[in-house]
């Protein structure tokens, strides 16, 4: 497809960001102050999973950010790391480095692009137990959790200027909602879902990107996704063709591509996310190949 073609699904709407950045906020609030005023346990469980998806939803913003293609401005997209990036203990800059390795891993088809999911699902020896443990009973168990304590932790070592702004956020918050007497609401409804599921359900993004897809990346589509695993960052075949395209016109871009003949593999919902994660991962063209 023609690069000019897809132009017009690659304007910047700054005013859109701003109002899906306070949406995300308003929606993660009225979870949370629906489950404390209902303060029954059934309402807290799931009110802990839907949060953690709006996490995910934060770090889309960031992945935005990380393209350029949140805000017009380049410089402003490298300025909300305060709303988007800190909330999750994360921030711009330090995912871009790592992030645009991945999308230039994929657009060379380097031959190992595939080995950070085939190593945790054990390439293709693995039964279905296996998997099932790897990727849903042990994740749930806190595992996931670990690692991105761990990796956050690393990010710091890495980032002393980052990690220096980080605490400061969060010696605020913390002393904030300590002097408003609702700590115990923050340690439930934001620290747990972020320690907890929000790094199993980024990992069970990943699988749903990109394990055993027959080109390099598939396309989402759903609640299940939309609320939990994916976020804003539907559709990820498109943006790894047109990462630049904002994520809020990546879903007309898809319908177009369709329009003129493009089959791009696509996944649905959680059956077909389970069938992803059964699947035995296939042989993927190099860059010699092709």
């Amino acid at each position: 497809m023609d690069h000019e073609d897809m132009k017009s699904f690659m304007a910047i709407d700054d005013r859109l960001s701003v109002l899906i950045i306070a949406a995300d906020y308003a929606i993660t609030i009225a979870i949370a102050l629906l489950a404390i005023k209902a303060h029954h346990p059934l309402i807290t469980i799931v009110a802990v999973p839907l949060i953690a998806g709006r996490q995910v939803a934060f770090l889309n913003l960031v992945h935005a950010a990380a393209h350029h293609s949140l805000f017009s401005k380049r410089r402003t997209n490298y300025s909300v790391d305060l709303f988007i990036g800190y909330p999750i203990f994360d921030a711009v800059r330090p995912y871009r480095s790592y992030h645009l390795l991945h999308h230039r891993e994929f657009t060379r088809k380097d031959p190992d692009r595939f080995d950070y999911l085939e190593e945790r699902l054990e390439g293709h020896d693995d039964g279905w137990w296996r998997r099932t443990w790897e990727v849903i009973i042990k994740p749930i168990c806190g595992f996931d959790g670990i690692a991105f304590v761990r990796a956050t932790v690393d990010q710091a070592r890495d980032n002393p200027w980052w990690a220096l702004k980080l605490g400061a956020y969060w010696i605020v918050v913390v002393g904030t909602f300590w002097w408003a007497g609702w700590l115990s609401y923050l340690l439930l409804y934001w620290i747990l879902p972020l320690v907890w599921l929000y790094p199993v359900f980024y990992n069970w993004a990943e699988l749903s990107d990109h394990f055993a897809v027959k080109n390099e990346a598939r396309n989402q589509r759903g609640l299940f996704y939309l609320l939990f695993i994916k976020g804003h960052e539907m559709y990820h075949a498109v943006h790894h063709r047109y990462p630049r395209i904002p994520f809020y016109r990546v879903r007309a871009a898809g319908r177009y591509l369709s329009s003129v003949g493009e089959n791009i593999e696509e996944t649905r919902g959680v059956l077909d996310f389970v069938r992803i994660l059964y699947r035995r991962p296939l042989a993927q063209p190099t860059a010699d190949s092709r």
